[in-house]
């Protein structure tokens, strides 16, 4: 009986499923983030697409043909041969979601701008403070309302952020 062999369940999916063969680093780069239809970063999509390239070709799966950008990947018969197994080990796991939660990171964003226009604004009537002493009196319901405003800011930016990190936790690789 032979031992199967694992591979990610995304260089499964394109080289066994989809059975490229012939490919650029690019043209897999590409294939992967259609793949996985996320917003990830296409230089790390390219990376991560590198290390399996070098790790097949190192194992004798992929042969390459051309320099540079011009270089193109082939599977080798070796690797046709093989009794491929999916490495479940690697897959992102995403629970379906019926909500875009971008809209909390623009919210999170929009409350940081509207929290440092306030900080401006404490600081200014500070400054003012020191420069006009005899404008304290009028300054201090101002400086005061600021000062709340910062707070309810600050802990809408922290639970906003709070809530956003424990998302993009629950997508990390199981």
């Amino acid at each position: 009986m032979r031992r199967s062999i694992k591979i990610s369940a995304e260089m499964h999916k394109l080289l066994v499923e989809r059975t490229l063969d012939g490919f650029s680093v690019i043209e897999l780069r590409d294939e992967y983030v259609l793949l996985n239809s996320s917003n990830i970063d296409s230089d790390e999509a390219r990376k991560k697409v590198y290390r399996q390239i070098l790790r097949f070709l190192k194992q004798g799966w992929l042969r390459s043909e051309g320099s540079g950008r011009q270089k193109r990947y082939f599977q080798t018969d070796s690797f046709k041969a093989l009794n491929v197994e999916k490495k479940i080990g690697n897959v992102d796991v995403e629970m379906p979601s019926k909500h875009d939660y971008s809209l909390l990171v623009n919210e999170c964003n929009q409350y940081k701008g509207e929290l440092e226009i306030v900080l401006g604004e404490i600081e200014e009537y500070q400054s003012l403070n020191v420069r006009f002493p005899e404008l304290e009196p009028k300054l201090k319901t101002l400086l005061d309302e600021a000062k709340e405003r910062s707070a309810y800011l600050l802990g809408k930016v922290n639970g906003l952020t709070k809530v956003l990190k424990m998302l993009y936790e629950g997508k990390q690789s199981c």
